[in-house]
């Protein structure tokens, strides 16, 4: 009896992993769907994209979208691609500087007056949606003469809630006071500790973080149409928005600029994957 039901509980056990896996791969695929779509598109002519029934495999292949994209007089594309890697990388190397910092501190520095307080307000500006927050910025770049800069897409939001939190929760568990003790005592400063104990022991967090600000930052198109005026300072988003509502630009074209806009977000993912997983698994493992 008991080897019987041993054996129904293994086949319980099989058939529930394989229907989840099932589940799963179907969820999967859904996601997938657009991005095989925008990926079939961009290799498309302009009347095969809306063909019934759908043309999943396009028939001939037409390569030529992404030399037109090249190609379009009212947009610089190379030059909108250069502007978002570069705000891209410059905010996300910002936050994770600013926000490691904060969170070193509010993590291991306990005797600091008014830390809790200071915490506490940090935390409640999550609550503000960033909509709200528009006008603000907005009127300040005005004040200081950034608009239509690259500062003014890098430097709001550099050091936000959501990451100063991120950074104290991991140093809090991952960066023993021990360790940081042995290092006052063999003479290192404090900006030492930071650079030289806590940033390698943080890094899955620092790549999981930066991985969140750098698709942020790459798909930041509210404030490109805010506060970036000339066509030598469009990003990418602002550039496929102005596509797609021309009526006399082909679909083909749109899905072919749209592509080569995503595939730098997937590389930094696939790039930085082993740590990104690290980072977001660490909480749960050792629990």
């Amino acid at each position: 009896m008991a080897r019987r039901g041993t054996s129904g509980f293994r086949v319980y056990r099989y058939v529930n992993r394989v229907l989840g896996h099932a589940v799963l791969m179907l969820v999967a695929l859904l996601f997938l769907l657009p991005f095989y779509w925008m990926l079939s598109s961009a290799f498309k002519e302009p009347g095969h994209i809306f063909a019934a029934p759908p043309q999943w495999i396009p028939s001939p292949w037409h390569p030529s979208n992404f030399r037109d994209v090249l190609d379009l007089a009212n947009v610089d594309f190379i030059r909108s691609f250069v502007n978002s890697l570069f705000i891209s990388v410059s905010h996300c190397g910002l936050v994770l500087f600013l926000c490691s910092l904060a969170g070193f501190a509010f993590a291991k520095y306990r005797d600091a007056p008014g830390r809790q307080s200071l915490f506490v307000f940090v935390l409640g500006t999550m609550m503000i949606p960033g909509s709200v927050l528009i006008i603000p910025i907005y009127v300040m770049m005005v004040k200081l003469g950034g608009i239509d800069t690259y500062w003014a897409m890098i430097v709001p939001g550099a050091a936000n809630a959501f990451g100063i939190y991120w950074m104290r929760e991991y140093i809090g568990e991952n960066v023993h006071d021990d360790l940081l003790e042995a290092a006052r005592i063999d003479g290192c400063s404090e900006l030492g500790i930071y650079w030289h104990v806590v940033l390698p022991v943080i890094r899955p967090a620092l790549a999981a973080l930066g991985v969140f600000t750098f698709i942020f930052a790459w798909n930041n198109l509210m404030g490109s149409l805010i506060l970036l005026h000339t066509k030598e300072m469009y990003t990418l988003p602002l550039v496929i928005y102005l596509l797609n509502g021309d009526s006399s630009i082909p679909y083909g074209i749109v899905m072919a600029a749209s592509l080569l806009a995503t595939a730098p977000l997937i590389l930094a993912f696939l790039f930085f994957q082993r740590d990104f997983v690290e980072g977001m698994t660490s909480g749960a493992l050792k629990a």
